[in-house]
């Protein structure tokens, strides 16, 4: 499975949960839906396509400067309609 397919899978099942970019990483690694490791930067580069190119994801930024990932409703009927992949970990 792609990264992006991954993460997309991963928020998406959670919605409205959101987490940081580290949470991300670890818990798509430890499900074993993608080959190979997969750095903080790789999560982060495919979080910001997921949010700027399909709108998928939103980053949630709070007053204190910590930032945490959310899928979007648009998310959630597109995870839907590609038949609700779980990614755990």
């Amino acid at each position: 499975m792609k990264l992006e397919t991954a993460i997309h899978s991963f928020l998406a099942a959670r919605y409205p949960a959101a987490f940081d970019a580290r949470t991300v990483a670890t818990r798509v690694k430890r499900s074993g839906a993608v080959d190979g490791e997969i750095s903080e930067a790789e999560t982060i580069n495919a979080l910001c396509l997921l949010a700027r190119r399909f709108g998928y994801v939103e980053l949630i930024t709070y007053a204190d400067g910590s930032q945490y990932w959310s899928a979007t409703t648009k998310g959630v009927s597109a995870w839907t309609v590609d038949g609700q992949p779980y990614v755990g970990g």
